[in-house]
């Protein structure tokens, strides 16, 4: 028995210790001569993938200043060039050559110990060494051995990838790969970026043991294009502090939204920072700190040095004038200059004699175009095509094949609407026949069209055949609709608009096609016919139909 409990004693501390003591050959041999240890090759870590990169989250964009800066595109891009000033560290690799008295071409790593072993020249110690003096050191070393007709050449093949640890006020912390010489900016980029909602721009720090070796502002990057040059290394910890005081800032700058800063900022820094129109005169401030809102209108031409904005300010910036001048544009069929500058409450009647005009000029058929009445008939045009677009959707059906037929009505209406919703209004002003040009007052940026004298007569609409003839006297609207091929089963004959060229628009019916009169440079216009049987919003069809003709001049089908 005691036999027995000695051999197993013994069989379990044979696989305890691996049979190492075993009197056996192989074990002797390999005490005797180990086997060398290969030392893996250091290599640069691979690019991150697209994949990989840690994108913003998508959504609505932020109107924090500096948020559109990390996108992926620097992680995307390693910097594996190295500034003068990278300092040599363990596992850097460095390119040797030496000509004349000895030729040798060798790639050599610096080793724990900091140096590079250069052949039949022994330990070189290079390790806290600058880029820039490599050459020198490395050349001075060598000569020591061969002092005469030897060339060197040494300098820095590749860096040994470094590890970095990116937390705080980022999207994504974490540990992240690349190489030493690459930029804040690549680390911050592999991380997703600062959280524009709760991270700092201004305050990001690069710790190394517990200590701050860096501190960057993002800003002096965003407007100024300043990134100092850092050099990582392993275990180096990039911290994004939280977010600082901010102000919202809007108007005629270039860089409108939210900016951050430090305790206090003067209303003129913060003007600096956003880019601020050299038009601009006034900036409204509004004051948000106490339970009442409080705002100055101040102008540029203060000392906005000496007024503090603080933390929940906002601010617009306007170009608040007078309007001294005007300007007005000319085109068609005049002679002069197109641009015309008139003093503040000029006329038409002042325009017009600053304009030179060609017995080819059609002095009755003026067409005045402003912006503001494009506006409004664009605004009217989209209200009118969202009611009737809340009527189609919300129409109720008593049967099976009444629900149907609004199915069917709903689909021919929406796809109007999504037609009808791309129309631009030309903002035409109708000058009636006989008005008196002086009771036109002229705003900035009105275009003063001077039709030349034709002699013809358009068609366009529900006619089969919509095109121009050449006008003929005495004939009215019947003639002109008979040349076009009359109206098509989709025409409306009872909606029929005489448009002349001063854009004032007369309606036609088929008792009045004896009497009409047709001028030279008229335009017809057939409506489609809108089918009660087909459509049970008519009423609101032919309203949208008709401010589309009035406003565009365009004639959309259903």
């Amino acid at each position: 028995m005691n036999v027995l409990r000695f051999g197993r004693v013994m069989l379990v501390a044979c696989f305890l210790s691996g049979f190492s003591w075993l009197p056996d050959a192989a074990a002797q041999a390999s005490a005797v001569a180990p086997p060398p240890v290969e030392v893996p090759t250091r290599s640069a870590p691979p690019l991150p993938s697209s994949s990989e990169v840690v994108a913003a989250p998508s959504g609505q964009r932020s109107d924090v200043f500096g948020a559109s800066l990390f996108q992926g595109r620097f992680a995307q891009q390693s910097f594996r060039g190295f500034n003068p000033e990278h300092i040599i560290s363990v596992g850097d690799r460095i390119d040797l050559k030496l000509w004349g008295a000895v030729d040798l071409a060798v790639i050599l790593e610096v080793d724990a110990h900091g140096n590079i072993f250069v052949p039949r020249v022994g330990p070189t110690r290079v390790l806290g060494v600058q880029n820039a003096e490599l050459n020198d050191l490395v050349g001075s070393r060598v000569r020591e051995v061969y002092r005469d007709n030897v060339g060197v050449y040494a300098s820095l093949a590749t860096a040994e990838p470094v590890k970095v640890f990116v937390t705080g006020y980022v999207r994504a912390p974490g540990l992240y790969g690349a190489f030493a010489s690459d930029s804040l900016l690549h680390f911050l980029d592999l991380a997703g970026g600062v959280d524009p909602q709760t991270g700092s721009f201004l305050d990001v720090r690069v710790l190394r043991g517990g200590q701050t070796v860096g501190r960057f502002n993002l800003y002096d990057f965003l407007i100024r294009g300043e990134l100092p040059l850092f050099q990582f290394r392993d275990g180096d910890t990039i911290v994004v502090w939280p977010k600082k005081a901010t102000a919202r800032i809007g108007g005629l700058v270039r860089n409108p939204g939210q900016f951050e800063f430090v305790d206090a900022v003067s209303v003129a820094e913060l003007l600096e920072m956003a880019g601020a129109d050299p038009r601009s005169t006034h900036v409204l401030l509004t004051r948000n700190q106490t339970s009442e809102r409080e705002a100055e209108y101040l102008s540029v031409d203060e000392d906005l040095d000496a007024i503090t904005v603080v933390s929940g300010d906002e601010l617009e910036v306007f170009a608040d004038r007078q309007v001294a001048t005007i300007v007005a544009r000319v085109e068609g069929e005049f002679s002069g200059l197109g641009q015309v500058t008139l003093p503040y409450g000029s006329t038409l009647a002042d325009l017009l004699e600053r304009v030179g005009t060609t017995e080819r000029s059609d002095m009755g058929g003026l067409q005045l175009y402003r912006k503001s009445i494009a506006e409004r008939q664009k605004q009217v045009l989209d209200e009118m095509l969202h009611k009737l677009e809340q009527a189609v959707l919300n129409a109720r059906s008593g049967t099976r094949e009444e629900a149907e037929l609004r199915a069917r009505e709903a689909e021919l209406v929406l796809r109007f609407v999504e037609r009808a919703r791309v129309i631009e209004p030309q903002g035409r002003l109708v000058l009636h026949e006989g008005f008196d040009p002086r009771t036109v007052d002229l705003q900035d940026g009105d275009v003063l069209r001077i039709p030349r004298k034709v002699n013809t007569v358009a068609v366009q609409g529900e006619v089969f055949f919509p095109t121009s003839f050449v006008h003929r006297e005495g004939q009215g609207v019947a003639y002109y609709l008979e040349q076009a091929g009359g109206l098509t089963q989709s025409g409306d004959a009872n909606r029929i608009f005489l448009v002349r060229p001063s854009g004032e628009m007369r309606e036609a019916s088929q008792g009045w096609f004896a009497r009409a009169e047709v001028q030279p440079g008229d335009e017809l216009i057939v409506l489609p016919k809108v089918d009660t049987k087909n459509f049970q919003l008519t009423k609101d069809m032919v309203q949208v139909l008709y401010q589309i003709a009035l406003s565009a001049g365009v004639v959309l089908s259903i």
